[in-house]
Formats: structure tokens, sequence, C-alpha cells
């Protein structure tokens, strides 16, 4: 059975007096234990993809099922503790808060939802942070953190109560070239030694050539979904061509 299940999701927003169609029947299929890259230009629909999945935003038409549950017949409450049980997030601007502690930052997303006591909860967060690499800068607050740290604290987090997906928009760009590549480097070991599912949304080939699948989004339609990520970051730049001679025929 497919961890993550798509068809025919349809997305629209209305915008005022006109309607955009984000998402124009878009079916996959993704398994656990995959690393998948998602990518596209500017208006393709990955980010509305990448908040489907992550099950922030309802589609209009279609059905998900992600392991094995209908997403689309639950209630707002209920897509809420699925994703806190099956889905962890990491984001571009890490989204730390600011005034607690790298351990406290970790040890959040136990206290919604979670039945672990807080010894069990004390243990896990050590053990998350280790896995990190930042034993060391348990007792830090965000200020007193690289960026690259602050990445690996938002990543420990993301684990904290043991998802089988890990979701990152545009994980490395707030990082320079070196740290980028240790954290795409945990990703990859978190993914192979872990065996959790890792979806990352990026605009840079450097990143998607981590991924061991890449799916190519345009105008709310997958154009290519592919293990040749030479072929994928081609049709990628074709598209991106096409849209700049449409914006300056």
């Amino acid at each position: 059975m497919q961890l993550i299940t798509l068809r025919e999701i349809r997305k629209t927003y209305t915008l005022g007096e006109v309607e955009v169609l984000a998402l124009q029947g878009v079916s996959l299929d993704i398994g656990q234990g995959e690393f998948v890259a998602l990518m596209g230009p500017s208006g393709s629909g990955k980010t509305t993809l990448m908040n489907t999945l992550g099950c922030l935003d309802h589609p209009s038409s279609g059905s998900y099922r992600l392991d094995g549950e209908e997403v689309m017949a639950m209630s707002g409450d209920e897509r809420a503790r699925l994703r806190n049980r099956k889905i962890g997030f990491v984001f571009q601007s890490f989204n730390l808060l600011a005034r607690t502690t790298a351990t406290e930052n970790v040890e959040l997303p136990m206290l919604y939802g979670s039945s672990i006591r807080a010894p069990q909860r004390h243990e896990r967060v050590k053990m998350l942070l280790k896995k990190v690499g930042l034993e060391s800068r348990a007792d830090h607050h965000p200020s007193q953190l690289s960026g690259g740290q602050q990445q690996r604290v938002a990543i420990a987090r993301a684990l904290a109560n043991a998802p089988p997906i890990l979701l990152a928009d545009e994980p490395t760009g707030n990082l320079d070239s070196r740290t980028s590549r240790e954290v795409m480097d945990l990703f990859r070991q978190l993914n192979r030694d872990d065996n959790i599912t890792v979806i990352v949304v990026t605009h840079d080939p450097e990143i998607a050539r981590y991924a061991r699948r890449v799916v190519v989004l345009r105008d709310g339609n997958i154009l290519i979904d592919t293990a040749n990520i030479g072929e994928a970051i081609a049709t990628l730049h074709s598209a991106e061509e096409r849209d700049l001679e449409g914006a300056f025929p």
C-alpha cells in the first residue's frame, strides 16, 4: 500500500472575481521510504501541492489517502490530529520560538495530542538532539545558534512525534552552500537509516539532486515524474524558458 495516494486533485482559489485553478487534476503516489523533490516555476502549483500533502489545505475535489485514511472526508480537527501524527514540517525560516531553548522547541509537538509522559519526552528530546548533532546546544536559544544549527533543531522538532513523513519547504533557502549540504546530508541520512519518507519543495537543482525522484509541476499539472534527475532539471528549465517567452513575446 502506498503511503500517499492522490487522485485527480483539483484546487481552485477565488481572488476577487477571478478563479485560479492551482491544481488541475493531479494524481501522485509516494511510498514509504521515498525521497521526493517537488519543483516548478513560480505559480506552478508546488506550494499548493505541498499544502495539500501536509493536510494544511483542503482540495476542491479529488481523493487524498494518507496511510490508508481518506483525508477529503475529514473535518479540520481530524486533519490536524492526522497531521500531528503523520507529518513533520521543516520550513525555510526555521519557525523556532525565540524565547525557548532548543530542548523546549523540540519538545513542543509532544505536548499536543500526545500521551508521552515528561520523563519519556525528555529522553526523546535528548535522543533527537543527538541525532542531529546538537546535544551540546540543548540549552541554547535560537539567537545563540547559527542558521544551520537552527534548521537542525527544526528537523529534530519535526521528528518529535516519530512521523513517517518529513515535509520540507525550501529547507536550505536561508543557508549558505556548505550548510545547505550538511542539512541535506542529514535528510538523506534520516531517509536511508530510519526509512522516513522525505518530500522536499525546492527551486534549487542542486538540492533536488539529493532526492531519488523528482516531480516537476507547471500550471497546476505534473510535467514529469522521474528518477532521472537530469531529465527533470531539463524539463524544469524548458518550462521556465517558456514562461519567460510568454512574459516577453
